[in-house]
């Protein structure tokens, strides 16, 4: 695919932009980089502001009819994450492992929350799209009271962001030509190569709910498998995963 980059010194939120630009029918090939990201959004409502240097960008996917790319959609996107900022470790890091996919798409480094994703979805007149959202601390952190989240520059020196995005979005089209030829398993089991390994005990948090036991892997629609304690194995469609 042929990507357009937008490049802004300032949005509110690059997501809110795409979503614009989408349901007036720029639905395929659209990259909206931000350098500054004022009113962000993360997973379950939280807010995100992203500082100099940091990386804030959205595209726009067009989604495909009658398949099952939107399940699995946040893999594919975490895989390329994972795989685009990799490519931006120098050659000295490359025989080692850095970074984890936590399910389903926050990347960490040092068990830290360094990036993630928000996948948003929509249509116009002729498609339905998807807008996806990409947020990684490159330069810094924020400080947060209720959790440590880490940066690119713990580990190296950051690269810069429109290079971090265009990594991403070459490694998101070799792995939707992936899906497109081989289906949704090929992107699974990709994603569980850059995962915490089977057998890592999890715990997993809901609005009421915490259980705990070990990661099984994924079923085919992308749940988690969690194996409690009792030896029954659960399917988790949503929640905080934690690291015991």
């Amino acid at each position: 695919m042929i990507w357009r980059f937008d490049i802004h010194e300032a949005l509110a939120s690059t997501s809110d932009f795409c979503r614009g630009r989408a349901e007036a029918g720029d639905d395929q090939g659209l990259v909206v980089l931000a350098k500054e990201q004022s009113a962000a959004r993360g997973s379950r409502g939280r807010s995100w502001t992203t500082g100099k240097g940091n990386l804030a960008f959205s595209f726009v996917c067009r989604i495909p009819e009658n398949s099952t790319f939107l399940q699995a959609l946040p893999f594919l996107t975490a895989v390329a994450l994972y795989e685009g900022m990799t490519a931006c470790l120098p050659a000295s890091f490359s025989t080692e492992k850095h970074f984890t996919l936590k399910w389903p798409n926050d990347l960490l480094l040092h068990q830290c929350k360094m990036a993630g994703i928000l996948i948003e979805t929509g249509h116009n007149e002729t498609h339905q799209w998807a807008v996806i959202g990409i947020g990684a601390n490159l330069k810094n952190a924020p400080k947060l009271p209720d959790r440590r989240l880490a940066c690119f520059a713990d580990l190296a020196t950051p690269p810069d962001a429109e290079e971090c995005a265009r990594k991403i979005i070459h490694s998101f089209d070799k792995w939707k030509k992936e899906w497109e030829e081989k289906g949704s398993s090929v992107v699974h089991q990709a994603w569980l190569s850059y995962a915490h390994p089977i057998g890592t005990r999890l715990a997993v948090q809901g609005r009421d709910t915490y259980k705990t036991g070990m990661f099984s892997g994924l079923d085919a629609q992308g749940h988690l498998l969690l194996t409690l304690d009792n030896g029954d194995v659960l399917p988790v469609v949503t929640g905080d995963i934690l690291c015991e």
